[in-house]
């Protein structure tokens, strides 16, 4: 190589990536939503939304409006956002269901060796991987709880001591909104006569009252993510941080979370580092596994063999436009649901069609979204147009075939069309393979019936009032 080649190269990379004087290459804040998926906010088409800090956010990042997560329920996904690799790699595949594994690397064991402290404040829902992640105070663990409140202040001690120990740092802030029960923000910002009812929903009075309440509570995180950009202003944090926000699967209503369409695996992604990470738009495809890597390459370590790939190439070089060419959905609970999404479509495979697909927690009066559902079953007994949205949530068929790009709710079944036919069996091969090469069966496993509620009505024989105590 020419000298002058030499100087060239190395300036670009001097201009790219300054040096920081300490341990480690860029910090990492990372803020992770909780039952939130990419369309619940103003930047991604929700009119009534009230989300001005997350919208002015992705004018200044990589906006990425196809992020998807494997398996749309809470364990796992963050399994594969914390390590990196896919649930039959990682172990976890589902709330209920996980398999040991060895030798499974989690952030901390990446970046720790790269100079890094990480931190984890709020939801967790993790366990996996030798590392420690430092716990840091200031955020509810538990989503499930009413009294949930907040506080940066222990945020800020931990960033101030990696700072005087010259480290890098990544921070997670696991939120946990806009999980259920819904309970925080002001849920009369959002007139029910307003709300917008996706397409797949029936127009009922709980089903308005849901989505109000999971704005108000999507209100409350874009409150949480102005906080995070007023701390890192304060701190001076802006110019050697990339600030990374994730929505998560979506809304607990049918065909949302724990589920493999749109409404429930697909996430919304945002990047910020002001002029080394390009703000655009983009629609290439996206997993919640490629972050381990991305924030590896960027700190300045090796590529580390996982099943995520780096995103810093496409949010530092307006000349890459493509990522991923399909990517993996593997639902094993409630119900064993594998799906391939390409550019384009999406092929859903449903191992046993026969069953009803609606989970207990649907059912459960305990549970606020068990509303909806309640009253869309009751209005499909005279609404033609609700019977057939209700027939769609408990019988899918084994193969379901979606345009997402013009049908991103996934209204239009097109499986049943001639000239789909040969897509469909092109879509069916790639999809097992690549269940073969993370290693799954590719054969559903048997039917189990549904487990029977047990009857306690007699559990406890009655004392005998003859009969004295001792």
């Amino acid at each position: 190589m020419k000298f002058s080649n030499f100087i060239t190269i190395l300036s670009v990379l001097v201009l790219t990536f300054p040096a920081f004087g300490k341990k480690g290459g860029p910090n990492f804040i990372i803020i992770i939503g909780d039952d939130v998926g990419w369309d619940a906010f103003g930047c991604t088409g929700m009119k009534e939304a009230r989300t001005p800090a997350i919208d002015k956010l992705a004018k200044e990042s990589c906006m990425m409006t196809r992020f998807y997560c494997s398996v749309s329920q809470c364990a796992p996904l963050r399994a594969e956002l914390y390590t990196g690799l896919l649930p039959k790699n990682n172990g976890v595949l589902a709330n209920a269901k996980k398999e040991k594994r060895t030798g499974v690397k989690n952030i901390a064991g990446h970046l720790i060796p790269l100079g890094y402290k990480v931190g984890l404040s709020g939801k967790k829902h993790f366990g996996l991987g030798s590392a420690k992640i430092d716990v840091i105070p200031g955020f509810a663990s538990n989503a499930n709880g009413s009294n949930q409140v907040h506080s940066f202040d222990g945020v800020e001690e931990y960033v101030s001591r990696a700072k005087k120990e010259g480290s890098s740092f990544c921070v997670i802030i696991g939120a946990t909104h806009a999980h259920h029960p819904w309970d925080h923000g002001k849920e009369s910002n959002y007139p029910l006569e307003k709300v917008n009812l996706r397409p797949h929903y029936i127009d009922t009075p709980a089903a308005r009252q849901a989505v109000a309440k999971h704005a108000a509570e999507v209100e409350v995180l874009d409150q949480q993510v102005r906080e995070t950009r007023e701390l890192m202003k304060k701190m001076d944090l802006e110019k050697d941080t990339i600030l990374i926000f994730l929505s998560e699967q979506g809304i607990a209503m049918p065909r949302g979370k724990w589920s493999p369409y749109e409404h429930g695996s697909r996430a919304l992604c945002l990047a910020q580092w002001k002029g080394r990470i390009l703000p655009r738009e983009t629609s290439v495809l996206a997993m919640y596994c490629d972050i381990v890597p991305t924030l590896v390459e960027f700190a300045g370590g090796q590529d580390p063999i996982l099943d995520g790939k780096s995103l810093m190439s496409l949010w530092t070089d307006k000349k890459v436009k493509n990522h991923r060419k399909e990517v993996l959905i593997s639902n094993v609970h409630p119900f064993w649901q594998k799906a391939i999404v390409t550019p384009t479509y999406k092929l859903i495979w449903t191992g046993h069609p026969e069953r009803e697909h609606i989970w207990g927690n649907f059912t459960s009066k305990g549970k606020f979204f068990a509303k909806p559902w309640t009253e869309w079953k009751e209005k499909a007994q005279t609404d033609e147009t609700a019977a057939r949205k209700v027939e769609r949530v408990l019988q899918p068929k084994a193969f379901e075939l979606y345009d997402v790009v013009n049908d991103p709710y996934e209204t239009n079944d097109l499986s049943n069309l001639s000239e789909h036919q040969k897509r469909i069996a092109t879509l069916q091969a790639q999809l097992k393979k690549l269940m073969t090469d993370c290693g799954e069966s590719t054969t559903p496993p048997k039917a189990t019936a549904p487990k029977k509620k047990k009857d306690n009505t007699n559990k406890r024989k009655p004392r005998n009032p003859s009969k004295k105590r001792p």
